[in-house]
């Protein structure tokens, strides 16, 4: 069973995972709804979820937002990877 590594996460961290939603124009509290299902979807999931899934919290949106919901999606990733 993995273990999820949860650590202290800086506000120049969180600024810069969630950069590219914001320079899509999207507000803080769309970008908290969006986070907060991908959350959701993980939870349910129990971790077993796809690219696909991740990718479907953004398919109602235009191509530049899910453009930067990939980067962040990314973003995120890279930090898990520095943080493991």
């Amino acid at each position: 069973m993995r273990r999820p590594v949860v650590g202290s996460v800086s506000p120049q961290q969180h600024e810069w995972v969630i950069r590219p939603l914001i320079d899509a124009g999207l507000g803080l509290d769309r970008i908290r709804d969006l986070l907060f299902r991908l959350g959701f979807e993980a939870i349910v999931s129990e971790g077993r979820g796809t690219a696909a899934q991740v990718t479907t919290i953004v398919s109602e949106e235009p191509p530049h937002v899910q453009a930067a919901w990939h980067e962040v999606i990314g973003r995120m990733l890279a930090m898990h990877r520095q943080n493991a």
